[in-house]
């Protein structure tokens, strides 16, 4: 564990979710050969396209649409039907298309394996803070089996933008009115939607080095950086 800012007591942590309680790389990797495989079946116009040719879309939209880059689930509908409507398919097809694809690719999405000592440790941690769950993701936090530690889960929404913007953390500090910013710490791999975003709100930031994210992204430095979930225990319990 290293620290790059100064340590205050805290009172609430929130939890991001995908590759910083799990490794969700290997969930999407099938989830996206699952979507793939429905697009090709049922829209056979669309088979010369790779998955990497449909990731190559959805990157474009991220770069010119901001509300779709904090939205998953809002990006990926959007990448379906827009790739749908290029291929020559109706607009009403297309968008029930998409509305189906996207369906098949969220029911492979959350089939994710939860390690037993992170059950443990979100029990531990839930009995002395309150835990809330800030994720720009689409897992269903139900159905993986985490959603019982969690007072308040966010994701983002038609009415609520995904990290690094502030509206989540505004929720969360609405959910804990007593507490001030600084007294949340928010956990998660990203050093833009989670480390950039909670230095933005005010909160403490802990970076989980062991995701997907790399030092070399970090626009501001988190309140600390740590390596292994159990590390986490020996700092707050």
């Amino acid at each position: 564990m290293q620290f790059f800012r100064r340590w205050r007591p805290v009172q609430a942590l929130s939890f991001d979710l995908d590759d910083t309680l799990y490794d969700n790389v290997p969930v999407m990797i099938r989830a996206e050969r699952a979507g793939y495989e429905f697009l090709c079946n049922h829209y056979p116009q669309t088979a010369a396209w790779s998955i990497s040719d449909w990731a190559h879309r959805r990157s474009h939209l991220m770069l010119t649409n901001a509300r779709l880059a904090s939205d998953m689930t809002a990006l990926r509908l959007a990448t379906i039907e827009q790739g749908l409507l290029a291929a020559g398919v109706s607009a009403a097809e297309a968008a029930a298309g998409a509305e189906q694809g996207l369906a098949v690719f969220l029911r492979e999405r959350n089939q994710v394996t939860i390690d037993p000592q992170v059950h443990q440790l979100l029990a531990e941690l839930g009995q002395r803070y309150p835990l809330l769950a800030l994720s720009n993701g689409n897992v269903n936090v139900q159905t993986i089996g985490l959603a019982e530690y969690f007072s308040l889960i966010l994701q983002p929404s038609a009415q609520s933008r995904g990290k690094p913007h502030a509206d989540m953390f505004v929720a969360a500090q609405q959910h804990l009115p007593r507490l001030t910013a600084s007294e949340f710490l928010h956990i998660g791999d990203s050093p833009t939607a989670d480390i950039l975003g909670a230095q933005r709100a005010g909160w403490q930031s802990a970076w989980f080095a062991g995701g997907l994210g790399h030092p070399e992204q970090f626009k501001v430095l988190p309140t600390l950086r740590f390596d292994r979930l159990h590390e986490l225990a020996e700092l707050l319990l």
